[in-house]
């Protein structure tokens, strides 16, 4: 009987394979990896993505890249070296480490914006891009109605390009230097009036509502940014006043810290957002858990606590709202039977001279900051560079000077 030289492996187990959910596309499981591949309908087959057995994050990065490779080739779009496998390699090895907000809302406004570039530009080889395409692209959006967010994705798209000429992937990029597209600012002005009667209604509303009246009201006597307001930790509440980290900055840059010293009004709010709750937080301004609002959920309950304010006194508001909920109420049994309803709903609440958003506020406060002419207004505004001050938050209609003499 011949000497048997190397042990068995116990743990070594036969490559089996699985399907994926996406026609010719396998999951291979081998001894050490996980492995995506195709078969093509000539026999032959592509390794699409791989990764090591037990690393789910990789697992799942490399199916998610597999699947649409997968889709790609089904649909006969240039695969190898594409636009998509190039904002495919950006938004997974490089997203991360350039931009700050990592935070849920940031990762799926970005995955929106990855996804409209992919669909446009996917199918192309990259040395093939021109700037006529950038345009292309700009008018398609904007006829869509999203002429700014087309601008916002277009910055995105050009950041991917400078990546890839550094990976040799291109050898320059054919988006700088594009005219942008322009649209009228919707610039609402809210009155400071507008904020306290808000504000005092909430206090006699339930906790949800009463919240967003206090964070409406703290926002405008801080002039903090929405942003630092809705996970506004209670350890920002010290001797000195309420202070926040700068939410607005780019990476690498030197964090801000805010200040903003007690005044009576101040220490009133801040007390009344502490006291009569349902539960105990460690945040000023949590929901029903505990926890900080997400932003589409500060964004809901905002929306339905200005129906309710504004309601009161505009019954057509109020009935508009009832329609809205049937509306809600409808698609979910819709999308329950795999059946969604087409179109939305024109509401008229935005519309409405006593509406505004947390985002109206913070200009509100640094105009009256402006207004009454204090020296710290700039320090209040918190913008690196003053003129932002101006271009973008003086809400002033009029500008009062002394004679020169």
């Amino acid at each position: 009987m011949p000497l048997r030289i190397s042990k068995p492996s116990h743990d070594a187990q036969p490559a089996t394979n699985e399907s994926t959910g996406i026609d010719r596309l396998y999951k291979r499981f081998g001894v050490r990896k996980v492995s995506y591949w195709y078969k093509h309908p000539d026999g032959r087959s592509e390794t699409l993505g791989a990764a090591p057995r037990g690393d789910r994050t990789a697992i799942s990065a490399a199916e998610r890249s597999a699947k649409r490779k997968a889709l790609d080739i089904q649909a006969g779009k240039i695969l190898a070296g594409s636009v998509a496998d190039m904002i495919d390699r950006f938004r997974e090895d490089i997203d991360t480490e350039h931009f700050r907000d990592q935070s849920k809302d940031g990762l799926a406004v970005r995955k929106g914006a990855y996804d409209r570039l992919t669909k446009f530009f996917g199918r192309m080889a990259p040395m093939k891009l021109e700037t006529y395409n950038g345009y292309q692209y700009l008018e398609a959006r904007a006829k869509a109605g999203a002429p700014i967010g087309a601008n916002k994705d277009m910055a995105l798209m050009q950041t991917v390009c400078n990546y890839a000429i550094r990976w040799g992937v291109m050898k320059a990029n054919p988006f700088v230097g594009m005219m942008l597209n322009k649209a009228d600012k919707d610039v609402r002005t809210v009155e400071r009036s507008q904020v306290v009667r808000f504000y005092l209604w909430s206090l006699r509303q339930e906790q949800a509502y009463r919240t967003m009246g206090l964070a409406a009201m703290f926002c405008y006597l801080t002039g903090f940014r929405a942003a630092e307001i809705r996970p506004f930790h209670m350890s920002g509440i010290t001797d000195a006043g309420v202070k926040v980290a700068n939410a607005k900055r780019k990476r690498g840059q030197e964090e801000t810290v805010k200040l903003r010293h007690w005044s009576t009004r101040l220490r009133v709010v801040v007390e009344r957002a502490k006291r009569d709750r349902k539960v105990d937080s460690l945040f000023l301004f949590p929901n029903r858990r505990g926890q900080p609002y997400s932003k589409s959920g500060w964004g809901s309950v905002w929306q339905d606590a200005m129906y309710h304010y504004v309601g009161q006194f505009d019954k057509g508001i109020a009935r508009e709202y009832e329609a809205k909920k049937m509306h809600e109420a409808a698609q979910r049994i819709a999308n329950r039977v795999n059946s969604p309803i087409r179109g939305g709903m024109d509401l008229q609440l935005t519309k409405h001279p006593a509406y505004f958003s947390m985002l109206d506020i913070r200009p509100t406060a640094i105009t009256a900051k402006l207004e009454q002419g204090d020296d710290d207004a700039y320090d209040f505004a918190a913008h690196s560079n003053p003129a932002t001050t101006h271009r973008h938050y003086d809400r002033r209609k009029v500008k009062a000077a002394r004679a020169t003499e």
